[in-house]
């Protein structure tokens, strides 16, 4: 195992950066030394919050100034996710991007495009793919131990309160506009949100099916309570349901939402397979077997033996690192935006 230190930056310093912060002072092969954010307010504050020596109001400025930087990870939000990510990749950085991987099936291949030409490799925050269930999942369908795996529903539904409220506050008091989760024109929406993460997790168990067609309905229905009464652009959708069918045969029903009238928040992935079937449910996994001609038997699953996961920054620095694959390429994301785009086109029909 190599004992090699990849200079690091953040580009967007968000709500989600903490999570990559920490990750990069808790992962034995980064060294974090830069925060690039527009804001020089929201800059300074998370600067001296981790005591990140070098901030830079664009990215630009940032690649210019620090020519040593090894690694970026890129948290802006989703209509800037080429840009930037190409800019990085033209400047020899190897990159993390947050899901997803581009609002279209054209800006991911420009991406693509942009990772061929460059020394740099690209990695796509796919989180879900890593967690116990999942590999155990994946191993099955490997092992062939489902048969033929014909179906698979998955959702992540979220009672109310739980809509992305565009007023927040930045623990120095600072008020921070998040509301480009629920506008269209910003790329934002459930759909990109959460969605994303359902499904690669179902196409990476079943090695990335090509998507041929989708039937889908996308809604807004809620809107959030906010303390000045100010009025806010919310029309990308607060839920959607699909039938995403795939060249294999195979299809997906997927069901997603911000909010609804629901009693508690659900996230899981049913496989269903010729041969057995699986329910996972957040972290924990049941496998459905056949015992006797119509019968079955349910047995949990021992996801505790499994590799625990912490962020994608330790998977992406690990292979970088120790010249092992990387984990979750561009090619496969492609796949997932591609159904994302066909989605979107029948919602809009």
């Amino acid at each position: 195992m190599s004992n090699k230190i990849l200079k690091c930056a953040l580009i967007g310093c968000g709500y989600i950066a903490d999570k990559h912060i920490t990750a990069f002072f808790d992962c034995p092969h980064t060294e974090l030394i830069a925060l690039c954010d527009a804001d020089p307010k929201r800059l300074k504050f998370m600067q001296e919050k981790y005591g990140v020596p070098y901030g830079y109001t664009s990215a630009e400025e940032m690649l210019t100034a620090l020519p040593e930087l090894d690694m970026v990870s890129v948290c802006v939000p989703n209509k800037y996710h080429a840009a930037v990510t190409i800019q990085c990749l033209e400047a020899g950085k190897h990159v993390l991007l947050e899901k997803p991987m581009a609002v279209s099936a054209e800006e991911a291949r420009t991406i693509i495009e942009a990772e061929k030409k460059a020394k740099g490799k690209l990695m796509i925050v796919q989180n879900q793919r890593f967690i116990p269930a999942a590999q155990i999942m994946k191993r099955m369908f490997d092992e062939g131990k489902f048969g033929e795996v014909y179906h698979i529903r998955t959702g992540w539904r979220r009672p109310l309160g739980m809509l992305p409220n565009p007023e927040g506050v930045w623990e120095n008091g600072e008020s921070a506009n998040r509301n480009w989760y629920n506008d269209k024109s910003a790329c934002g929406g459930v759909l990109r949100d959460l969605g994303v993460h359902l499904l690669d997790l179902a196409m990476f168990i079943t090695d990335f099916p090509k998507p041929v067609s989708a039937s889908a309905s996308g809604y807004r229905k809620f809107a959030p309570k906010t303390e000045s009464g100010k009025r806010y652009e919310l029309s990308s959708e607060d839920m959607v349901t699909a039938l995403i069918k795939f060249e294999n045969g195979m299809s997906i029903a997927l069901e997603v939402s911000f909010c609804s009238f629901v009693s508690k928040e659900a996230l899981f992935t049913n496989v269903y397979g010729t041969k057995c079937g699986a329910e996972r449910d957040r972290d924990n996994l049941n496998i459905i077997l056949p015992d006797d001609e119509y019968n079955f038997k349910v047995v949990e699953a021992a996801i505790e033996k499994e590799k625990q996961f912490k962020h994608c920054i330790h998977e992406f620095a690990d292979a970088l690192v120790n010249g092992k694959e990387i984990p979750v390429k561009a090619t496969q994301a492609l796949r997932v935006i591609e159904a994302l785009d066909m989605i979107y086109a029948s919602m809009e029909e």
